[in-house]
């Protein structure tokens, strides 16, 4: 899925969470942490350009980052570190985990099947490919339609405390 949902899913499934905005982060950190260090060089390096890149011009940096940061087991021993460093379980990050589980389906072998067990298993769940324009009017309606749900309840209940 691309980056701007996991931003928008993760905003919806913590919107009740006063830690929005962390949970909104970490919603899209594994995107930041791989194509977004990618797109930050192209631009650093003059090297950036708009529209569809070939896969094979992707340096082998990106494919270790993703695989890092898209991986449960990597998601799973930084969230249990958090926890034993704070004392605390960081919720908030668990949007990190939600997005590694949105990205196994909606990833195809065309273009970064998401190897969500690496560095255990190289398995890939081979899904439907996010760009698919029917599957953004899909995703993108539920979006739409999820925050006018959380706009209703939020004006219902401001309406019921006068």
């Amino acid at each position: 899925m691309d980056t701007f949902a996991h931003g928008l899913w993760s905003f919806a499934l913590f919107h009740k969470n006063k830690y929005i905005w962390w949970a909104t982060f970490f919603g899209i950190t594994p995107d930041l942490l791989s194509f977004g260090i990618l797109f930050a060089v192209g631009i650093l390096s003059g090297n950036f350009a708009m529209g569809k890149s070939s896969i094979a011009l992707f340096p082998n940096w990106l494919y270790i980052a993703y695989n890092l940061t898209h991986s449960l087991v990597v998601f799973g021993a930084i969230f249990i570190l958090v926890y034993i460093l704070t004392k605390k379980w960081l919720w908030p990050m668990s949007a990190w985990a939600i997005h590694i589980l949105i990205d196994i389906p909606t990833h195809s072998d065309k273009f970064f099947p998401t190897q969500f067990l690496w560095p255990l298993s190289n398995y890939k769940f081979y899904g439907i490919i996010w760009a698919t324009p029917w599957f953004m009017i899909i995703n993108y309606g539920a979006l739409v339609i999820v925050f006018f749900i959380i706009l209703d309840k939020t004006e219902r209940k401001r309406k019921e405390k006068k």
